[in-house]
């Protein structure tokens, strides 16, 4: 599952920049930033990814992204420790549009792709529970501002993720019709990067 939707991302990339040879620019972004669930009572977690973009014009980028953000708790019990760590990995295509080409650029974005996720807990060092990789689709729209300086530009942005179950309440979430919109899980963030190979110029 995880083989064929970045290949499928890859190609649909191509296609782009295919069809937009002529004035096509690549470019390559790094974040890191933390996010923090809407259930109470939850944690702020940091993360990090890496975004490569096709500017298919000045101010319309699209692209391919990976991210992680991970999570862990320790506890001591009568002496011993237990330690519980949980990753989360959206895989996702993007797009952004930029409504300006000067020094500031403020823009808005989009996410979709699979959401996935891994738990382990550890007693005194050993593992004693991991889970299987799960997968759920999930969007994330995103808004934020670009401070451009020629063809690197330093990102500012705020990012909310929707994460949906599965209809069959399998791991996996299959195809789009397992997809279940009314069972969701919600997260905000705020992330800061740099984009080399910046559009517009």
């Amino acid at each position: 599952m995880k083989k064929k939707l970045i290949l499928s991302l890859a190609v649909f990339a191509l296609i782009v920049t295919a069809t937009s040879a002529s004035f096509a620019q690549f470019s390559l972004g790094l974040q890191g930033g933390i996010a923090k669930s809407n259930v109470e009572d939850s944690k702020t977690v940091a993360g990090g990814g890496v975004n490569l973009r096709v500017f298919a014009s000045p101010q319309f980028a699209i692209g391919v992204a990976g991210k992680i953000y991970a999570d862990g708790s320790d506890y001591n019990v009568a002496g011993q420790k237990l330690t519980s760590t949980g990753t989360l990995m959206p895989v996702t295509g993007t797009l952004d549009y930029f409504f300006t080409k000067g020094a500031i650029r403020p823009y808005i974005g989009g996410d979709a792709g699979v959401y996935f996720s891994k738990y382990k807990a550890k007693w005194n060092g050993e593992t004693v529970l991991e889970s299987s990789t799960r997968s759920n689709f999930g969007t994330a729209p995103r808004a934020g501002l670009v401070f451009a300086f020629g063809n690197v530009g330093i990102q500012v942005e705020g990012i909310y993720h929707f994460v949906f179950g599965n209809k069959n309440h399998s791991s996996e979430t299959g195809s789009v019709d397992n997809i279940d919109f009314e069972s969701t899980s919600k997260f905000g963030g705020v992330n800061v990067g740099i984009i080399f190979g910046l559009g517009g110029k």
